[in-house]
């Protein structure tokens, strides 16, 4: 079942509300997360590594807050990150909580991958990551992704997506073989091998574009 249409077109609707979050930004290289906007403070992270995607909320001179997995924020030197085009924007029903819905979404980022895992403390894979996510909000899924992908209402088209929707991916064949969650503007989260845990891509990458063959809500 291929996608078709343009990426990122923002859905209108009344009984939502679309929150920023934020900016997100890419590692140029290595760099610990400081509790303060200055390298004497005391490190909350000991190092990010490079090409890795965080949330920048605000800048301070040569600083910039990045959301950390609680929900509060950390700093890092503004030298070392490359800004995307990308906000990071959540469309929610009135009266929810965006913050809740981003720790959701990010507090796995750098989680490793492990084959069948399912702890965030010793690994996820993909349907793992998903099931764990879903799971949070009181919604089971099965536990691989070929039979999650049977869940929920099916959605057809790119532009119809958005944020916390299930993607799903024939990687290596025919059969569904992965599986993420999207969150906005082309980007999604998951687990996967190649990049060593839980990370950020696009769907515009080649591996991906050419493999998205479902979308569940």
């Amino acid at each position: 079942m291929p996608f078709r249409g343009a990426w990122g077109k923002a859905e209108q609707g009344l009984a939502y509300v679309r929150y920023r979050v934020g900016r997100l930004v890419e590692t140029v290289r290595p760099t610990p997360i400081y509790a303060q906007p200055h390298r004497y403070s005391p490190i909350l992270y000991p190092q990010v590594q490079a090409r890795f995607y965080l949330i920048m909320t605000q800048q301070r001179g040569a600083w910039c807050a990045v959301l950390m997995s609680n929900g509060g924020v950390g700093w890092v030197p503004r030298a070392v990150l490359k800004p995307t085009p990308y906000d990071v924007v959540y469309t929610l029903p009135r009266g929810a909580d965006p913050a809740h819905v981003t720790r959701l979404a990010m507090r796995y980022l750098g989680v490793r991958y492990r084959w069948g895992g399912n702890d965030p403390r010793s690994g996820l894979d993909c349907s793992g990551f998903v099931q764990l996510i879903y799971a949070q909000m009181g919604i089971r899924l099965p536990r691989r992704a070929r039979d999650q992908a049977k869940v929920g209402i099916p959605i057809t088209r790119i532009e119809d997506l958005r944020p916390g929707d299930r993607l799903y991916f024939a990687i290596k064949g025919k059969e569904i073989d992965h599986t993420g969650l999207y969150i906005g503007d082309g980007y999604f989260i998951h687990s996967v091998r190649s990049r060593g845990g839980v990370y950020i891509d696009h769907l515009s990458h080649p591996t991906y574009r050419r493999s998205l063959v479902a979308a569940r809500r």
